[in-house]
C-alpha cells in the first residue's frame, strides 16, 4: 500500500516506500512509458532521463496530496 507524504518529493516518497508499492509504481510508470511511445512520443522518469534534447521528462505527482509538484515546477523552471 502506497504512503503517501504530502508536498514531499516524488524521489523521497518513493524510497519510503516499501517493496510492493515500488513495484506497483514501476509497473505503473512502464505501462504509461509504453502508452507515450506507441504515440511517438519519447519519455523517461525525470531523473533516468539522460537525453532531456529529444526525450519528455515524466513526472509523477498527485494532484490529491501535492507529492511531486515541487518536482514539476523544478522541471518548468529549467526548460528555458
Amino acid at each position: 500500500m502506497w504512503k503517501s507524504q504530502p508536498g514531499s518529493n516524488t524521489r523521497d516518497t518513493l524510497d519510503s516506500q516499501n517493496y510492493n508499492a515500488k513495484a506497483h509504481f514501476e509497473a505503473q510508470v512502464k505501462k504509461t512509458i509504453l502508452a507515450f511511445n506507441e504515440q511517438g512520443i519519447n519519455v523517461s522518469l525525470y531523473w533516468e532521463n539522460t537525453s532531456p534534447e529529444d526525450t519528455l521528462s515524466f513526472v509523477p505527482t498527485s494532484a490529491i496530496t501535492g507529492e511531486g509538484l515541487s518536482d514539476l515546477m523544478f522541471q518548468l523552471c529549467n526548460m528555458g
